[in-house]
């Protein structure tokens, strides 16, 4: 059981990587304005066979009112629902080159991850556009980019201004009160009855931005590695008020909420377990850096401060 259930702890963080996580690959300063690259001018156009390389991607697109459009995603493109049913052309790191050409596409999507793949599509004559996911400045600038590129800047611009609203809103709202300290883990073992070894967010990082964002401070402050492992030890002595847990579904196995928050009652000293202040996401736009990064950051204010009013939070 063990055994199974660190191969599903090995499954979800490579999911998280996949998607958010690769910071260490780029440079870690500010965000960047997403770039076009192609073997063909990647002009503003009207765009109508579109593939995505990646579940943010694909969101974003039908977020844009462009999923008719959309005629290949990744196996990994799950939401919205209508992704189910769009051919799939493989996964984040193998996609399937035979399917791509053979959907026709004028203009896939990816991420710089995939320059390797970037690189052979090119050799194959297909148009490519590359959007970065890094930090909230680089959603945003994706939202707004592909808008451009696709003739949707009008749903863009109405997107962009939305979620910016609600961001504004809980900043506002959380600039005053205290602000506690917050461990986000990505990725550790499960049903071990204890806590070992913990993957957690560190300094410019996505999920940092969302810590400051919704009125916390990130345990971990420290600007040397994106994504550090945390022992026992380590975790006693860095002392989280809040502890967030990261566990997107894999499909092979539900991850009970009790079942986790007992787990971290082996470490009994931290003050996160004291409160009982242990929170589980299994939610998939908690992990997905697309436009629906939102509803995660509201849920994690109201995680962090339910002495506040929020009724007026989407």
């Amino acid at each position: 059981m063990k055994k199974s259930n660190k191969i599903i702890s090995t499954v979800i963080l490579s999911v998280i990587a996949g998607i958010v996580l690769i910071y260490s690959m780029s440079d870690v300063h500010g965000p960047r304005t997403p770039v076009f690259e192609s073997a063909e001018p990647a002009t503003p156009g009207n765009y109508t066979r579109i593939i995505s390389l990646a579940p943010n991607i694909t969101e974003t697109l039908f977020a844009l009112g462009l999923g008719d459009r959309v005629v290949g995603v990744s196996r990994f493109c799950k939401y919205p629902a209508e992704a189910l049913k769009i051919d799939k052309v493989g996964g984040f790191i193998d996609p399937n080159y035979e399917a791509i050409v053979l959907l026709k596409p004028d203009l896939v999507i990816l991420l710089p991850e995939h320059e390797n793949i970037r690189t052979y599509l090119h050799e194959l004559g297909l148009r490519t556009a590359v959007v970065h996911n890094r930090v909230v400045g680089e959603i945003l600038g994706t939202i707004t980019a592909i808008g451009e590129l696709c003739s949707a800047e009008q749903r863009a611009h109405e997107l962009v201004s939305d979620i910016e609203s609600r961001m504004n809103f809980i900043r506002e709202k959380t600039r005053n009160v205290n602000h506690p300290r917050v461990m986000i883990s990505v990725g550790r073992s499960f049903g071990s009855d204890s806590v070992t070894d913990v993957s957690i967010a560190g300094k410019n990082t996505f999920y940092d931005e969302l810590i400051t964002y919704a009125g916390g401070k990130n345990v971990y402050d420290k600007n040397d590695i994106p994504f550090p492992v945390i022992s026992k030890e380590g975790i006693l002595y860095l002392n989280p008020e809040f502890i967030i847990e990261m566990i997107p579904s894999t499909g092979e196995i539900e991850l009970d909420g009790e079942m986790i928050r007992n787990e971290w009652k082996s470490i009994p000293d931290v003050d996160a377990v004291k409160q009982n202040h242990i929170y589980a996401f299994k939610q998939d736009y908690a992990v997905i850096p697309g436009p629906r990064f939102i509803m995660f950051l509201e849920d994690l204010a109201k995680k962090l401060h339910p002495e506040l009013d929020w009724e007026q939070i989407h």
